[in-house]
């Protein structure tokens, strides 16, 4: 099956399937086509779907307001951003295929991608680890994440970006808030999923390690459950005998309004609820807002901005729950970084110079330091950073479900705290 190459935006569902049936791109020039091919591949069903179609949806929105604007100037010609995204369900063998694909086939620039830190590691484990290295045979591949939020991820390789969160930052944040303005609240207790990789980061690398050397806060109880499971009534039942002030919930879609519901059934009432930064979005508000009342979740995003407010109301009124914002506004962001780059460099746009243009963009996104994004300047990393080399720096804020809603519990300095 081949693509025409005058189709915007290419989503296919299934994506080891579909990849089976598509053999072959026409070899044009990409000049001649008028196109900048640009990848994606994001958990499009499964689990953590509205993530990933959100991501995808806010690619697409970026995407069609760039080519509406004329396009990216390349080699003195405006030619139109074209996406390849695909659905790799979170499972990491359909991750290796689509990334096979994508470089192979499509030939894109770049990708964004993946959702899932879980996918995301093994693929940037296959990129090269040194450049210029003639014995390092690793894939010269450039991605530019936008969602996969396990800490450290771009010390894989340095053909890995990231606009994510800073998680150990983010949870610093938010029991020194919690810390302030709830002093009486001490007793903690922790459900995580050992089989998630996010999860499992966030616990062991993160809030675990809060918690051994807090002097203020107390950790009564841990439990763990699959990320996909459906059965808590154990877990929760040890969580109701703690009775902990704080309940820290670092799961993902597929198990958070079922395990609220289970802790509701037991009579589990938390003064407060911490959540991990991915539930940042549309789970609990269209899942259990009634259940995920007084949650707290970190995020790098807020409506607090004009145009952050714009966006938002756009993104909602086209993509309802599967816009996602305060998640994927990222892959929005590094798509207006990317074309601004792109404009400042002699790229060739050709199946031919393909490694050497995406070798110019990667040590050009090395060197850009700040720019802006939604609601303020971003700092990516440079690349001699100790532990978070390519990796964005930006604003923190800390959201808390009120009455079914999203109210801004934190805004840093120059901020409006509410909406």
């Amino acid at each position: 099956m081949a693509f025409s190459a005058h189709e915007k935006t290419k989503v296919l569902l299934g994506s080891v399937m579909a990849a089976a049936l598509c053999f072959s791109i026409p070899a044009k020039a990409f000049q001649d086509e008028g196109s900048l091919r640009i990848g994606g591949m994001w958990a499009l069903t499964g689990g953590v779907a509205i993530t990933g179609k959100g991501a995808l949806n806010l690619s697409r929105f970026a995407i069609e307001e760039i080519n509406a604007a004329g396009g990216v100037q390349v080699g003195g010609k405006r030619v139109k951003m074209e996406l390849f995204a695909y659905d790799d369900a979170c499972k990491p063998d359909e991750a290796m295929a689509l990334l096979s694909r994508l470089n192979q086939i499509d030939k894109v620039l770049f990708s964004l991608g993946p959702t899932c830190s879980g996918n995301a590691e093994p693929m940037f484990n296959t990129l090269q680890k040194k450049l210029d290295d003639p014995q390092d045979k690793g894939l010269q591949f450039l991605f530019f994440t936008d969602t996969a939020s396990k800490f450290g991820l771009a010390k894989l390789s340095p053909w890995v970006f990231r606009n994510t969160v800073d998680e150990p930052a983010m949870y610093d944040l938010l029991f020194a808030n919690l810390k302030e303005k709830q002093p009486e609240l001490k007793t903690v207790a922790v459900a995580w999923e050992p089989d998630f990789a996010h999860s499992a980061s966030t616990w062991k690398l993160i809030v675990k390690p809060l918690m051994d050397k807090s002097d203020h806060f107390k950790l009564l109880d841990v439990v763990e459950w699959g990320w996909q499971d459906t059965e808590y009534s154990k877990q929760v039942a040890k969580l109701t005998k703690a009775n902990a002030d704080i309940y820290v919930t670092l799961t993902h879609e597929p198990t958070t309004c079922p395990s609220f519901a289970e802790l509701a059934k037991q009579g589990y009432k938390p003064k407060v609820i911490v959540a991990i930064s991915s539930l940042a979005g549309a789970t609990v508000i269209v899942g259990c807002p009634a259940l995920a009342e007084n949650m707290i979740v970190p995020t790098n995003f807020a409506p607090v901005t004009k145009r952050a407010v714009e966006l938002e109301s756009k993104a909602w009124e086209r993509y309802k729950a599967e816009a996602n914002l305060d998640r994927s506004h990222t892959a929005y962001e590094i798509l207006y970084l990317v074309k601004d780059v792109i404009e400042k460099l002699d790229i060739k746009n050709t199946p031919e110079s393909l490694l050497e243009d995406r070798r110019k963009l990667r040590d050009a996104l090395g060197k850009v330091g700040r720019f802006e994004g939604m609601i303020g300047p971003i700092m990516i990393n440079p690349e001699t950073h100790p532990t978070k080399p390519r990796e964005a720096e930006k604003e923190l804020f800390l959201l808390q479900v009120k009455g079914g809603q999203w109210t801004v519990r934190y805004s840093p300095p120059g901020f409006a705290k509410s909406q």
